[in-house]
């Protein structure tokens, strides 16, 4: 069976026997799991590919999704997120990653806070504004197993920062990721937020446990690319097509949800994505997503430096619009 077709099947499949197969009322237990900024789903590429990215994990993004896609890091990459979302929320996300010989490792931040006002009775400035929100950290390191293959996994530090008492916890995400027809194919696993939360004997006992958002993702991708000429320094890959899928299962507060993205990248310059998910979970809400990409070496002192600028734009109806925006360094 000819690549483009098994791709189109592929598709097809999950399309439209996933949602049947998984579609639920909500949840029993939604909203009840804490840390509730690690659903909020990092990086604007995968974003305006629908939120489907295990399988392709192919830049510094994929240490938010799968950390064994670390391993596709040549050298050095740097990436910084801003998310505009409704209330005034605002989430950011940092990710670097450095290749040791045969090992990548590298290091991220993620974050989301919102401020809130106090009053006491109705007036038209606050009597006190106090921030909330929450953080991870977090240390990966990806390996190569053979050729066509990879593990990873990151460690994280998690702080939640409530208006009347701060929580920590701790986590781990590990991922595998398969490379089949000469890298045409991305097969990807990943389970993210495996941890807890720390015991505090100053807990509040009125506030319900928490536990944190654990989740398993899967992920196909599939890329099309041509042999360019490089000057004096032989051939190399520019990317053209990339198709991917990913199902997400959470554990504790949410049905699954899946998700489709489409990538063409023009020149090996400009990116147009296109995405759709669908599924009740929180992040975002059902409906399609679009984004777009810049890309281009730096001049004189930084010719060996390469620039990403990336857009995703996610239209909602109900409880409004996102924007993100972000950068990718690479050196």
């Amino acid at each position: 069976m000819h690549k483009s077709v098994v791709v189109v099947v592929v598709f097809f499949i999950v399309l439209l026997i996933g949602p049947y197969c998984f579609a639920q009322d909500i949840h029993d237990g939604a909203g009840t799991a804490g840390a509730a900024f690690l659903k909020l789903e990092p990086g604007t590429r995968p974003v305006g590919l629908g939120g489907a990215f295990t399988g392709l994990a192919n830049d510094i993004n994929t240490i938010f999704w799968n950390p064994a896609g670390l391993i596709n890091i040549q050298t050095r990459e740097l990436t910084a997120m801003q998310h505009f979302w409704v209330a005034d929320i605002s989430s950011q996300s940092i990710g670097y990653a450095q290749r040791a010989n045969k090992i990548v490792w590298g290091a991220s931040f993620l974050g989301s806070f919102t401020e809130i006002e106090r009053r006491i009775g109705p007036s038209e400035t606050p009597d006190s504004a106090v921030t909330v929100g929450g953080f991870s950290t977090g240390l990966s390191l990806a390996y190569p197993i053979g050729s066509a293959a990879s593990i990873g996994g990151t460690a994280k530090f998690i702080s939640q920062q409530l208006d009347i008492q701060n929580v920590y916890g701790a986590a781990a995400d590990i991922g595998f990721i398969l490379r089949l027809l000469d890298n045409h194919l991305g097969i990807g696993i990943s389970m993210q937020n495996a941890g807890f939360f720390f015991e505090d004997a100053d807990r509040d006992e009125s506030l319900p446990d928490e536990s944190l958002p654990m989740a398993f993702r899967a992920g196909l991708a599939y890329r099309t690319w041509k042999e360019v000429e490089m000057e004096g320094n032989g051939t190399a890959p520019h990317e053209i097509w990339s198709f991917v899928a990913d199902a997400h299962f959470p554990f504790i507060d949410a049905d699954p949800s899946f998700h489709l993205g489409i990538e063409r990248w023009f020149y090996d310059i400009i990116a147009a994505r296109v995405g759709y998910r669908l599924g009740s979970n929180e992040n975002p809400s059902d409906g399609l997503s679009i984004g777009i990409g810049i890309r281009k070496k730096g001049l004189d002192a930084l010719a060996n430096v390469g620039f990403q600028f990336d857009y995703a734009f996610v239209p909602d109806g109900n409880v409004g619009d996102s924007h993100r925006i972000s950068v990718i360094t690479r050196f």
